[in-house]
């Protein structure tokens, strides 16, 4: 069966294709909207929002489509309209062509804990719980995922949408998420470079790692649909942490050096939008239908420095 993966080229793309050539899939489709190169892989360049891409690329069969790509966090805030146009844009024009093909297709859709937040903000939050998006991004992806339980109920698509926690430790380049500093503070010092912190100490998020944020993914495409029922979004599994309890990791695993090359410097607009989201996560859910969990905070950090080790 081919597997297509919009946003393939990114982090947590190629790690979740680097999984998928392991299981022994050797038809992957990436679409991105920047010219990449992803090993093993055909690579269609194009605006999933504007372009035409996906009829062509479904029609020989059924597949299964990873809908990663999305304009992030602190991106989606700067930027109203390009958040729209591509986060929902990206998703109808994906909707519609399973809608018009001749095979039913699952779409796994990458979603985000940042689909809660108002009276939940700082809160714990279950798979049950009310959307109340307090940021541009979460509303986007909440509109997403009521998006793919609907075509679900109507037959176009077998949907399932994981809600993923920040993940760490994003190697490479920063990019716009609010949440990027979570990644920096470990992946900065550790390499012997000096990181900022934009929020207080005793700042809690909800954290996983990239590895295993990436396995969640891939296994929630192998979920029945029978087990998901009407709401088909999924918390993946993760732990919570201040930022506090994240300083004496890295200091744990990288010693005082890298702890001493982490600034904090308070912006209060960053601080209250990843203050918005939730502090605890309820997964029993993602834990029974079967998905994965971090053991704690300290193998994540370790299991990335390890990587720099070779």
């Amino acid at each position: 069966m081919r597997v297509i993966v919009t946003g393939g080229a990114g982090f947590l793309g190629r790690l979740l294709i680097q999984g998928l050539q392991a299981d022994g899939v050797d038809d992957i489709v990436v679409i991105e909207i920047a010219e990449a190169d992803v090993p093993g892989c055909r690579v269609i360049q194009g605006d999933l929002a504007h372009d035409e891409i996906l009829p062509a690329v479904i029609a020989e069969g059924p597949c299964i489509i990873f809908h990663l790509a999305s304009v992030v966090s602190a991106g989606a805030e700067a930027d109203w309209e390009h958040a729209v146009d591509q986060n929902l844009g990206g998703m109808l024009r994906l909707l519609e062509a399973c809608r018009h093909s001749d095979h039913l297709h699952k779409v796994v859709f990458a979603s985000t804990l940042a689909v809660f937040g108002g009276f939940t903000a700082g809160g714990e939050v279950g798979d049950a719980v009310k959307q109340t998006p307090s940021g541009t991004y979460g509303t986007t992806k909440a509109i997403g995922e009521l998006l793919i339980n609907d075509a679900t109920r109507k037959g176009h698509i077998d949907g399932r949408s994981a809600r993923l926690p920040t993940v760490i430790v994003r190697s490479g380049a920063p990019n716009a998420a609010a949440s990027g500093f979570a990644s920096g503070m470990f992946r900065e010092p550790l390499g012997g470079l000096p990181s900022v912190v934009p929020v207080g100490e005793e700042t809690v998020m909800v954290l996983g790692s990239a590895q295993n944020t990436a396995t969640c993914i891939r296994m929630l495409a192998d979920v029945n649909g029978d087990d998901l029922g009407h709401d088909r979004a999924v918390g993946v599994p993760g732990l919570s942490a201040t930022v506090s309890e994240m300083l004496a990791v890295l200091e744990k695993v990288g010693g005082a050096q890298a702890r001493s090359l982490v600034e904090l410097e308070y912006d209060p607009d960053v601080d209250a939008l990843v203050r918005s989201w939730p502090a605890v996560l309820d997964d029993r859910r993602g834990r029974e239908l079967g998905l994965p969990a971090d053991p704690d905070l300290e193998s994540m950090v370790r299991a990335y420095s390890e990587t720099l080790n070779h």
